[in-house]
């Protein structure tokens, strides 16, 4: 997904669907018609000892020509090789209908834990914390309190709306608290 630029979005997995879609209506046509020219082939009945030599000769002469339509499944190859070139890994994708399926399965699994409250906390990263903290310029939302006043000032990132009452981690829902407001504060939703 990395590599595709594929993220685990609703947009990209619903992107990744039609993909899936696309190709499972194109495996059933060519399947469809195989089975169609299977159909007639053994309408017509031929000797086996035909069938087994003489196939193509048979069919020109009975007027099928049995298409050589196959899916055109995209591949990819990645292939690393180390600075020095002592060693290399290859790996070769191919975007059939099982690695579509996957990837949408793989998609299906990070939507859910990111909407989950246990996948709300993974995104609370230090870079996000620092990030909320200097836009707050380094104050609590509450008291006013501010690293400049108090230099050993503990400073916390609080959602606005708890995870556990389905707030996101977004830094619109995020806001700088010191440690004494956010204990008071807990996992309620207070209106300012």
């Amino acid at each position: 997904m990395k590599y595709f630029g594929i993220k685990a979005t609703e947009t990209d997995l619903a992107d990744v669907e039609r993909l899936g879609d696309g190709i499972t209506r194109l495996e059933d046509a060519v399947t469809n018609l195989r089975q169609r020219e299977a159909g007639i082939t053994q309408s017509v009945n031929p000797p086996k000892f035909i069938m087994k030599h003489y196939v193509g000769e048979f069919m020109r002469q009975v007027g099928v020509e049995l298409s050589p339509i196959t899916v055109p499944y995209p591949v990819y190859v990645f292939e690393y090789v180390s600075a020095g070139g002592n060693s290399s890994q290859r790996t070769i994708v191919t975007l059939n209908r099982q690695t579509i399926d996957a990837m949408i399965e793989t998609m299906s699994q990070r939507i859910r834990f990111r909407k989950s409250v246990a996948g709300q906390r993974a995104l609370m990263t230090s870079r996000l914390r620092s990030m909320i903290k200097a836009r707050d310029n380094h104050t609590c939302r509450y008291c006013s309190i501010s690293i400049a006043a108090e230099p050993h000032l503990l400073l916390e990132v609080d959602h606005i709306i708890p995870v556990s009452k389905g707030g996101l981690t977004a830094p619109e829902n995020l806001q700088t608290l010191c440690w004494r407001c956010n204990r008071a504060k807990s996992n309620k939703v207070i209106s300012r």
